[in-house]
């Protein structure tokens, strides 16, 4: 008999759009994590579909027809003999596929159900709150709720007509792992609905209201309409469960003239749609003797793509979900109880120190530093666990920004070098990274923190990856990450951390013309989590806010302020190196650097062309940069990268390739950056 427990991990996991039908897998390892000393090779890179832990190299990023790869998330599923009552786990956990013996059973199958669903244009508006100057988690504190996205089609999001038409649901999909690749669930509105109940079999789900917004309006789909929002497949093998998301799509609603929407922000644009998405990811294993077990369940992200995987931020979303499990969960209490950081406690240096160090110096090659700047990241990078942490960073308190001081989040040459999260000017450490950074100044750490297990790991090294700190809203996930109602918060025993409270769902009372999902989750408040209950906080559509964010003046701006500082550098790269602008020295044998380029940079329609520093490294029109997101190039480790002369453009560098732009664009000058005023958003901006 088999007592064990089982979990799938990552808990959260992360697809992104592209728009070729091939992908490749989620990094497994995480950014700015050095891997490999000889080589230099640094983690993030994704994985080649088909292999363990093959990294992908340059050509792998599109296809033949030079379209952008979609990333796809790979779910795996551990044992526990024990429940779990500590973290890191008490018990490390193994990796369970087909032909396994847990006890004295054998396991003949993994079915796997898959939920994705989008409710952006049925949720509340980002970029405003109901107090004005609030946005984020404060917007929900005290009962207030912000306005409503799409008000003109009824104020109450609970509406069944707002859940039919601005839903998109394309319902739950199951499949064996015996399928062993060769078949394909698609989330589109032609493949039928599926769950698996808990003994493993498959139920086909005939009257499932499936929704997409081709159903229910005339549509402005400039790249095509959203038909799909992506598929699932099992890896070929092992029975792991690989999902991937749509197609980086966008369409908005005509109007009764016939006219296409206009995109008038950077966050909140009504009458759009896009085909990002979420949804859980549950499991069900059956042995040889007929019976079955469940599995503690994980949830998916499609999102943005990621065109600097390597580059880590300084202060990610990992970061801000484990300062609040740490601060509010109890799930370290050797670091953190009774509303007190343990003094006593020890850093490890390894992951607590060298990741904020490394995500500095990497940001040197999306941003356009100083010589100055790059010397100091560079400096901070070769740090070692030997070194005495004061002598080598004498002016601590003047270099790190203090998130417990109000005067250090308004004092801008401090770092990290960012603009700040909602309502604040500039970017700071979480309260565990600081408190964890400061031991080690203090000489309280140990130079290798203990290891998780492989399911830890996993859950940890994905959101690792993804931006934190700035949710305005963000890219992958937003301000919702360090609210406790999103989470199963009761993780000893069975659960485990970082799960997703999630809803049950009945799908026995499906209904073909009743909406299925409901509001769901709400900030503050202690309704589950349903499919489209992540992605519906970010941007709408997800284009408009990637164009934007390059870089701006503070909100709010200091007073007497007038530098120009970056938003998401690792996630969206603003001033990037050209692999094809760098010249080989033949005599040194090495690489040199050529000049930067805006990442984004075009002459379609208005083009990014402008006079205001403010404005640069951007379309100045939301809408062309929608239908030109697809030429964005990626940065990589020049180790990826082949050259002409040479192997490669060698591991110490990072740089920008499979750029489909053809122009320079304009130049990029040194930071910082002052603002010249004037500046006007142009009127008519948007499809003809």
């Amino acid at each position: 008999m088999s007592d064990s427990i089982f979990r799938v991990h990552p808990a959260i996991n992360f697809a992104r759009v592209g728009s070729s039908e091939d992908y490749y897998i989620a990094p497994e390892t995480a950014a700015g994590e050095l891997l490999d000393e000889k080589t230099g090779i640094f983690g993030g890179l994704p994985i080649k579909k088909g292999t363990e832990d093959t990294f992908i190299e340059a050509a792998d990023l599109r296809d033949a027809e030079q379209k952008p790869c979609r990333q796809a998330a790979r779910f795996r599923i551990y044992a526990y003999d024990n429940e779990q009552q500590t973290y890191p786990s008490n018990d490390a956990g193994r990796e369970v596929k087909i032909g396994d013996t847990i006890g004295d059973k054998v396991i003949k199958d993994i079915v796997w159900t898959v939920h994705l669903a989008n409710k952006k244009a049925n949720n509340y508006a980002i970029s405003s709150g109901p107090i004005k100057g609030e946005e984020g988690i404060g917007a929900y504190e005290n009962n207030n709720l912000p306005p409503i996205r799409n008000p003109k089609y009824g104020d109450d999001l609970a509406l069944a007509s707002r859940r039919q038409t601005l839903v998109i649901d394309a319902g739950p999909r199951a499949l064996s792992a015996l399928s062993n690749g060769n078949e394909t669930q698609q989330f589109n509105a032609a493949t039928a609905c599926s769950y698996s109940i808990p003994t493993g079999q498959i139920k086909a789900v005939a009257d499932y209201p499936v929704s997409f917004p081709e159903d229910h309006f005339k549509l402005f789909s400039p790249l095509g309409d959203i038909t799909s929002l992506g598929e699932m497949t099992i890896e070929a093998g092992t029975g792991r469960l690989i999902v991937a998301g749509g197609y980086g799509k966008a369409s908005g609603i005509y109007d009764n003239e016939g006219n296409p929407p206009k995109l008038k922000g950077a966050i909140d644009n009504d009458d759009w749609f896009d085909d990002t998405a979420d949804g859980s990811v549950n499991a069900v294993i059956v042995f040889t003797d007929g019976s079955s077990s469940d599995v503690v369940g994980g949830w998916v992200v499609t999102t943005d793509p990621s065109y600097a995987p390597q580059t880590r931020n300084v202060n990610s979303t990992w970061d801000d979900m484990y300062a609040t499990w740490i601060e509010q969960l109890n799930l370290q209490p050797e670091i953190y109880s009774d509303n007190n950081y343990n003094i006593d406690y020890e850093a490890g240096f390894d992951i607590d120190v060298l990741t904020i160090f490394h995500g500095a110096f990497l940001q040197r090659w999306n941003t356009n530093l100083p010589s100055t700047g790059v010397k100091g990241h560079e400096y901070l990078k070769a740090i070692q666990p030997t070194d005495n942490p004061q002598a080598k960073i004498p002016n601590f308190k003047s270099l790190i920004r203090d998130p417990n001081s109000e005067t250090d989040l308004d004092t801008g040459v401090k770092m990290p070098l960012s603009l700040g999260d909602a309502t604040k000017s500039f970017l700071a450490l979480t309260t565990t990274q600081y408190f964890l950074l400061n031991q080690w100044y203090e000489g309280k750490f140990v130079a290798n923190a203990p290891v998780l297990g492989g399911g830890e790991r996993l859950d940890k090294v994905v959101m690792e990856n993804c931006l934190g700190g700035r949710y305005s809203p963000g890219i992958e996930l937003t301000f919702i990450v360090r609210d406790i109602n999103l989470y199963k918060q009761y993780w000893q025993g069975k659960t485990g951390p970082f799960r997703v409270n999630e809803q049950s769902l009945d799908y026995t009372t499906a209904q073909k013309n009743t909406p299925f999902l409901g509001v769901g989750y709400v900030p503050l408040r202690t309704a589950p989590v349903e499919p489209g209950d992540l992605c519906k906080f970010m941007a709408l559509p997800w284009h408009t806010d990637y164009n934007s964010c390059a870089t701006h003046t503070p909100d709010p701006d200091p007073e007497n302020n007038n530098t120009l500082y970056w938003s998401w550098p690792a996630q969206r790269p603003v001033s990037v190196f050209p692999a094809d602008r760098c010249t080989y020295d033949s005599e040194r044998d090495t690489w040199n650097l050529g000049g930067q380029l805006f990442s984004v940079r075009g002459d379609e329609g208005h083009g990014t062309h402008t006079d205001y520093p403010q404005q640069t490294g951007r379309y100045q029109c939301y809408y062309d940069h929608l239908i030109n997101w697809h030429k964005v190039g990626f940065v990589i480790q020049g180790s990826q990268i082949p050259a002409e002369q040479g192997e490669n453009y060698g591991a110490d560098k990072f740089l920008e390739i499979s750029s489909l732009y053809e122009v320079d664009g304009d130049n990029v000058g040194v930071w910082p950056a002052s603002v010249i005023s004037g500046y006007k958003t142009p009127s008519d901006c948007g499809p003809k």
